[in-house]
């Protein structure tokens, strides 16, 4: 099938809501973003404050909504902020899926997180359902409760309405249009600027062996926009890469593509940041069945390339 002739952005400005614009702009005869400000967001047709979302105008017939939208917390106080993040993350899936109602718009693609996952799973597979008995990492839990009550509610609202949502649980993502500021910037962000600096030696705070899934941001939207294609899918899939790098190699991944190689000093990690857990490895071929058309995920080392080249002229802005 064909992409739709109306999306909604949900989190336009957001990091992975302005990768999803860039990756759907020019190819949707219209693309509305919905933000908490309204201010327009490059490559939207149309950008709406969340609150004056209802004002708009009649849709057109086969709308879709990706909501992407999420609190934005701050890497260094994401132990702290929990409540917050639990509580405006619950409201903007109320808001979401109340607007498709009203609308009569049946087609959602939502961003859950691997999260979710119970802490005592060592690998985080998409086709085992969930036990919502078995809780998630007690560090991050309030977050993770948040993404299970999206899925909940997406599960709620095909039976109930007729909504078919597809959700997709990112793993690490990484990127263009995360947050310039090194301090609060996710790891492999906060990575890519300290690579562009001159600091003699190359800062890596808490555990360099801790293991992650990373995938670039880029191919996490072109994931989204694939799946716009489907019609009258449920379902739940990892949007990851499918296999994990050290914290380590991300860090060498990043002074590679600064072309400058430098000593790695360990550092504690913030007291009020997610420590979580060692090792986190999630399946990724589920997404493939779903998706069989997606293209190949970049690898790490052309990601970070990629996402450095973008953040150097950021920061020459």
């Amino acid at each position: 099938m064909s992409l739709p002739e109306a999306v909604l952005v949900w989190g336009a400005s957001g990091f992975i809501g302005r990768n999803v614009v860039d990756a759907l702009a020019g190819k949707v005869p219209m693309l509305i973003g919905v933000t908490a400000s309204g201010t327009p967001v490059p490559g939207c047709t149309q950008t709406v404050a969340a609150t004056a979302v209802a004002n708009l105008p009649a849709l057109p017939a086969g709308t879709a909504i990706i909501h992407v939208a999420a609190f934005r917390y701050y890497a260094s106080q994401f132990g702290k902020q929990q409540q917050q993040i639990l509580a405006a993350n619950l409201a903007m899936t109320e808001q979401v899926y109340s607007f498709a109602m009203a609308r009569g718009i049946s087609e959602i693609r939502a961003a859950s997180s691997s999260a979710v996952y119970p802490a005592s799973w060592a690998v985080q597979d998409d086709a085992i359902p969930l036990d919502l008995n078995d809780w998630p990492h007690d560090g991050e839990a309030a977050y993770a409760w948040s993404k299970r009550w999206g899925e909940i509610t997406a599960e709620l609202w095909r039976r109930r309405a007729g909504i078919h949502t597809i959700s997709f649980r990112l793993t690490n993502p990484y990127g263009p249009h995360d947050t310039l500021d090194e301090a609060e910037a996710h790891v492999a962000t906060a990575f890519v600027i300290r690579a562009a600096g001159e600091a003699p030696e190359f800062e890596v705070r808490g555990d360099p062996d801790a293991e992650r899934d990373f995938v670039y941001a880029g191919d996490v939207a072109a994931a989204f926009v694939e799946s716009l294609k489907l019609r009258g899918v449920t379902d739940v899939a990892n949007l990851a890469f499918g296999e994990t790098r050290t914290v380590r190699d991300l860090a060498n991944c990043a002074m590679r593509a600064a072309g400058r190689i430098r000593p790695i000093k360990l550092t504690s990690p913030p007291a009020a940041g997610n420590r979580g857990v060692k090792v986190r490895r999630a399946t990724a071929t589920k997404l493939r069945q779903l998706l069989p058309d997606l293209a190949p995920f970049r690898t790490l080392d052309d990601g970070m390339a990629a996402t450095l080249a973008w953040y150097r002229d950021a920061l020459r802005r």
